[in-house]
């Protein structure tokens, strides 16, 4: 008897206006392939069908989401790869590829096909990177649920659908690359030392910390401290420290009359002058010109 599977897809027909937006899929679909399954699947549209010994190119991007079983991946410009659940894997426009579940496993396959002009500033900034296509996630019912929210919303083709789908499809691409970057702090020292780290300067925003007896109290020597807290946050400590500084300082300048003199005492500058410039630099804004912006 044969293995049955189950699926849904659906490919859709795609305006000038969706065009125009940006962003836009063109399809999108859930299939679960037990083991001992010949895949691809037989019933794959033509204009989407191939065999692995042919492999295929897309004119659009694709994402695939593999939340359970394994397989492998290959394209014409990254070697063949392991897939196992939780991995993330993209197709890229014109660029040749194939992939294929384990017979011994199968595959559960969340996947979306999309284009549109804002991904050129993603390719040029290599977030979408032929080379490295796939990318480990884990598997997270977050982003099972928005491949779900996809789904539904397709299955209706409700007028304006298609903005809305391309927010799911946001949430997604956010999601992978927020996973990448989380990846190597998740579960480990470094993160919990960080957030110290990141709690001390919150609660001292009117001292001079030095980074250097802080990374200390943390257990870190200075140069690690400095390279990790960077890439967890994205700035220096130093930089932090001033954003934090900044932040409290539009509170102050809404909510209370304090002269910019004793907020900047209060907030640890070492003088207005000096309060003024920085204020301005990373607000765009003087102080008394952010002040009466939000009291009009």
């Amino acid at each position: 008897m044969a293995n049955t599977y189950t699926r849904f897809y659906k490919y859709l027909t795609i305006t000038g206006e969706n065009r125009k937006w940006g962003l836009y899929l063109t399809g999108s679909g859930h299939v679960k392939v037990p083991e001992n399954t010949e895949y691809p699947l037989h019933d794959e549209p033509s204009h989407h069908y191939f065999h692995w010994s042919k492999g295929r190119r897309l004119s659009n991007y694709q994402i695939l989401y593999i939340t359970k079983g394994r397989g492998v991946f290959e394209s014409e410009v990254s070697e063949l790869r392991k897939v196992v659940a939780g991995d993330v894997f993209i197709l890229f426009p014109g660029v040749w590829h194939r992939f294929k579940t384990d017979l011994s496993t199968g595959w559960d396959e969340y996947w979306v096909e999309f284009n549109g002009d804002i991904l050129e500033h993603y390719r040029a900034n290599t977030y979408l990177d032929p080379e490295n296509p796939v990318i480990r996630v884990g598997v997270q019912e977050d982003i099972i649920q928005n491949f779900m929210s996809i789904i539904d919303m397709i299955r209706d083709e409700r007028p304006g659908y298609q903005y809305l789908v391309s927010g799911n499809l946001m949430h997604i691409l956010g999601q992978i690359f927020g996973s990448v970057k989380y990846q190597p702090f998740k579960g480990k020292l470094i993160e919990e030392q960080i957030h110290q780290a990141k709690l001390r300067i919150a609660e001292n925003l009117s001292q001079t910390i030095s980074q250097e007896v802080l990374a200390n109290e943390i257990g870190l020597g200075y140069s690690l401290y400095r390279k990790k807290f960077k890439e967890y946050t994205g700035v220096s400590p130093a930089q932090y420290q001033i954003q934090m500084r900044i932040q409290k300082a539009k509170t102050l300048l809404i909510e209370t009359r304090q002269s910019l003199q004793e907020i900047a005492l209060n907030l640890g500058f070492e003088s207005a002058n000096y309060f003024y410039r920085i204020f301005k630099q990373k607000t765009g804004m003087t102080p008394s010109e952010f002040r009466d912006k939000y009291l009009q």
